[in-house]
């Protein structure tokens, strides 16, 4: 009897232990889980900052050559020609910046924008570049130099704007040089690995000074029902960068607003672009 009631004991006693050990082991593993969900949500939490314009190229400009405004081209295939001047494309532009964002390795390049859609990346001056088979009508082609990692040139006269017509000398262009206008530049296409941690905004700017009078604003939502938008709204022409964006497609806009927050009139003042995000 006596060594009934002892094993009786001994049985509760280990079936007592068997359940701390596993209440303990249960607790770990949901101090762990608690400790990576934290960590996934410091990683996807949105943030976009301001930041400093990279050292100047003061002199730098990009010009288009043998179109001028108002050509009317016969043909619809077009092919344009750009020179630079105190400026070297094709090779890296040396600033630490150029390691923590994408970066091409073609290097510097100048790009060019065709009515406001996304640019095409110049890598060499001086030579044709095809941008493409275009409509009859009116059109707007705008250069300027970038930086390898895709930052625009922001000096004093580096952009070139030209309104020409293919076909037929009819219909409105897009763009009126002498009023106030910003151009999206960045972000453009896929960003994956290291380059989606940290994606820059940028655009240029055209008789508009930022400030009092002008904001350049950025709206980024996740192309998903319901999701949430993150906006900045500058007022120094520099560019900016988002960190935490997760997988996905997401939508960029950039607008043009005035004193009280309206848009300012321009066809390319405010502008939609889809960009994907790969971050695993």
């Amino acid at each position: 009897m006596k060594r009934n009631t002892i094993l009786s004991l001994f049985s509760i006693f280990t079936v007592i232990a068997l359940v701390a050990v596993g209440c303990k082991q249960n607790q770990e593993v949901t101090e762990d889980k608690a400790v990576v969900e934290e960590i996934q949500t410091e990683e996807s939490k949105v943030e976009i900052t301001v930041g400093e314009r990279s050292p100047a190229f003061p002199d730098a400009k990009a010009r288009f050559n043998k179109i001028n405004n108002g050509d009317v081209l016969e043909e619809s295939d077009v092919a344009v020609i750009v020179d630079v001047w105190n400026y070297e494309l094709g090779i890296q532009t040396d600033t630490p910046r150029a390691k923590e964002i994408a970066n091409s390795a073609k290097g510097q390049h100048a790009h060019i924008i065709l009515d406001n859609d996304p640019y095409f990346a110049n890598y060499e001056a001086g030579v044709p570049f095809n941008i493409g088979t275009l409509d009859e009508g009116p059109h707007t082609l705008v250069v300027f130099p970038s930086r390898s990692y895709h930052e625009s040139v922001k000096s004093a006269g580096s952009v070139d704007i030209v309104n020409f017509y293919v076909g037929k000398e009819e219909g409105q262009f897009m763009l009126d040089e002498s009023k106030p206008t910003i151009i999206y530049s960045r972000p453009k296409g896929k960003y994956e690995g290291q380059g989606a941690k940290k994606i820059m905004l940028d655009f240029y700017l055209i008789n508009a000074e930022l400030g009092d009078e002008y904001k350049a604003k950025y709206t980024i939502r996740k192309n998903e029902a319901d999701s949430e938008e993150y906006t900045i709204t500058m007022t120094e022409w520099g560019p900016a960068f988002v960190t935490g964006l997760t997988s996905g497609e997401y939508i960029i806009t950039l607008e043009l607003l005035d004193s009280d927050g309206n848009l300012v009139d321009g066809a390319f003042n405010s502008t939609q672009r889809s960009i994907t995000v790969v971050t695993n």
